[in-house]
């Protein structure tokens, strides 16, 4: 074999060599201890969308809500069905995006060996794998951790079909790049609103390109980028025909706080970039050691702006973009500022920091000892980096935080899903019982998914439900204490501590459902409304009604009022009550649900009415849009049903 093939071998391996420790490296820092991530609400409500696409049982034209009431894009939901199509296993999908951000080590690798060379690409990968936020934002099932990777393909197709000169033998590749990089871009960014300045990139690329821009190639690209974007045009259009002034309302909402000057963006810059001041997010009020060695960071990416502008000038604009753009258009606070914002911009400064190793390895030249420095002080800052992770992840996983530092882990709650996945019923009494509130609803529907067939969550204040058999309810630590939860515990529990110093869980075990011990129920002949509950009893007294129901099976997205109003015999109303009815997402077929209220006694009162109404939105706001009641033929019959009194209350 000639010399020169063997000296190119040899440097190939070399390469695949340092990719694979970089790959290694990236799979320790995401993989490890990988029970000990945060499944919170945005995550289970995520979750709970892509198993339900995974099912065939629902295909969503929006995801989960953004913080401004604006929904945000279905394509996260659409990422995480993949995994979610194989099993219904929450920890396989975790371990899904932990490999999913390991191949964003391995894209970035790729983009800095093809312009910058193999120096560069082995520390900028580097970098990228041990820098204790990008693995921290590599770890759970968050829209924000899905994306990176997708930009990554973007800007390595963007930059092959509109940056490179090409050849005549590879224009067929470029076409092709031309064509897919915009939509994978589009894609990256609709994951979350705050990617959105990173479409910046793509009128860039047509500017870069615009001499050996195909014009087919860019048909085809918008083409595509319309597609890509059909799913979530349908569904925004279908939530404002709900709901018109949905948009208006956030924007006014943000126009409410004065944009002002800060330097928020330009701090999270800094801890991004070098790893440093995890506890800001982990453990706010907890002492985090971290040390200065992770600021070497600072100095190599100043270095490395300076190799790129010097050097690498055509290629300066779409690195720095993707480095520096989010930051400076925050600069001016015009909404609040969360370090997640920023995730996109991490494998920029990672290349970066490399760009910034291989000028001073260049300026070392022959001088070995000097080399050994640089590359010492590399190792070092490394290490500090990864020994920083593995303090915040030893912390968070042993020591009680209070929100919204690290919640509860993933590996404290299996404990309790291996307890209740035996069980056919399940009740989790809570604090809150709306889905796009209140994490304990999702968090349990997901975990026990396939695993036991009718999952509820309860608010025990003015709510009770009876099983039809045997179940377990288990008390969360926000579920508010009170007579009305003491229904639902024994003497005999299983407790399982959130962690140490911190609240429980407690699980209680019933082989028949608990006796009512309110007042006791007058019954009366079961009147059905249209969404298939009836009305079966009730008492008024005490300044208190109570209704029983007999509850369908489950009717997500069902969520009603109830009224209760005492009329007089001239048709006079005398009282009223209004609340929430307990939501179709909980109901189970046979379940006896009791809701109650405060309504003053009315003694000349001669006839209660009972409705089951919905909120209007939209052109319908302001009104209450009321279930008619069915007759024994299925037959509407009006929209309450109406109970006589007999002397009085």
């Amino acid at each position: 074999m000639p010399a020169h093939i063997k000296i190119r071998q040899r440097w190939l391996e070399r390469e695949a060599l340092w990719l694979l420790i970089a790959l290694l490296a990236a799979a320790l820092t995401r993989f490890w201890r990988s029970d000990i991530v945060e499944y919170f609400h945005d995550d289970a409500m995520l979750a709970s969308l892509a198993l339900e696409m995974a099912a065939g049982t629902r295909f969503p034209l929006t995801g989960i809500l953004s913080s401004t009431g604006i929904p945000n894009s279905p394509v996260s939901v659409y990422l995480l069905a993949l995994p979610f199509a194989f099993t219904s296993e929450i920890q396989s999908a975790i371990h899904f995006v932990m490999l999913w951000n390991t191949l964003g080590v391995a894209l970035l690798w790729l983009i800095a060996r093809r312009y910058f060379g193999r120096t560069v690409a082995a520390i900028a990968s580097l970098a990228y794998a041990l820098n204790p936020w990008a693995a921290l934002f590599s770890r759970k099932l968050w829209a924000q951790e899905l994306h990176t990777p997708i930009f990554l393909l973007a800007l390595l197709v963007l930059l092959y079909g509109y940056f490179e000169t090409r050849s005549s033998n590879r224009r067929r590749l470029a076409f092709l790049a031309q064509c897919c990089g915009p939509p994978l871009l589009l894609i990256a960014a609709q994951f979350h609103f705050a990617a959105a300045p990173l479409l910046l990139l793509f009128p860039l690329a047509l500017w870069a390109g615009r001499r050996r821009l195909d014009k087919r190639a860019l048909a085809s690209a918008i083409l595509l980028c319309a597609l890509a974007l059909l799913p979530y045009a349908a569904g925004l259009t279908r939530t404002l025909e709900a709901d018109p002034t949905r948009i208006s309302d956030a924007l006014a909402r943000s126009a409410d706080s004065a944009p002002q000057f800060s330097l928020a963006s330009i701090s999270a810059a800094i801890r991004l970039a070098t790893g440093w001041d995890l506890g800001s997010w982990l453990a706010p009020g907890l002492p985090l050691q971290a040390s200065p060695l992770t600021l070497l960071a600072l100095p190599l990416i100043g270095l490395g702006m300076q190799a790129l502008w010097r050097k690498w000038r055509r290629l300066a604009a779409p690195i720095l973009i993707c480095a520096l753009l989010p930051y400076l258009i925050l600069l001016v606070e015009w909404t609040p500022v969360y370090i997640h914002y920023f995730i996109p911009s991490l494998p920029a400064l990672a290349l970066l920091s490399g760009l910034g190793a291989g000028r001073l390895l260049g300026w070392a030249g022959a001088k070995s000892w000097l080399r050994s420095v640089v590359l010492l002080g590399l190792a070092l800052m490394f290490a500090a980096q990864a020994l920083e992770l593995r303090g915040a992840i030893d912390l968070v996983a042993g020591q009680h935080i209070d929100y919204p530092g690290f919640t509860t882990p993933l590996a404290r709650l299996l404990p309790i899903r291996e307890r209740l996945a035996p069980a056919k019923d399940a009740l989790v009494v809570s604090g809150g019982m709306a889905w796009n509130l209140h994490h304990e609803v999702a968090v349990w529907d997901t975990l026990l998914w396939d695993e036991v067939a009718c999952v509820r969550t309860l608010v025990p204040e003015g709510y009770a439900v009876f099983p039809a058999g045997p179940f377990v309810a288990l008390v969360a630590p926000d579920a508010q204490r009170g007579p009305s939860l003491e229904r639902y515990r024994r003497d005999d529990f299983l407790s399982f501590p959130t962690r140490a110093g911190g609240p429980v869980y407690e699980l209680h075990q019933w082989e028949s459902p608990p006796a009512w011990t309110g007042p006791p129920l007058a019954r009366i002949e079961p009147r059905r409304f249209e969404n298939g509950v009836e009305l079966t009893g009730f008492h008024w007294g005490d300044d208190r009604v109570t209704l029983e129901w007999a509850l369908p099976g489950q009717r997500v997205g069902a969520d009603y009022q109830f009224s209760a109003q005492a009329f007089d015999a001239a048709g006079q109303r005398l009282a009223q009550l209004d609340a929430t009815f307990w939501h179709g997402r909980h109901w189970c077929a046979g379940d006896r649900l009791l809701t109650w209220g405060p309504m003053p006694d009315q003694a000349n009162a001669a006839s209660l009415k009972v409705a089951l109404y919905r909120l209007g939105t939209g052109s319908a706001a302001g009104r209450a849009l009321n279930a008619q009641v069915l007759d024994e033929m299925g037959k509407p019959q009006g929209h309450s049903v109406d109970i006589p009194l007999q002397g009085g209350a």
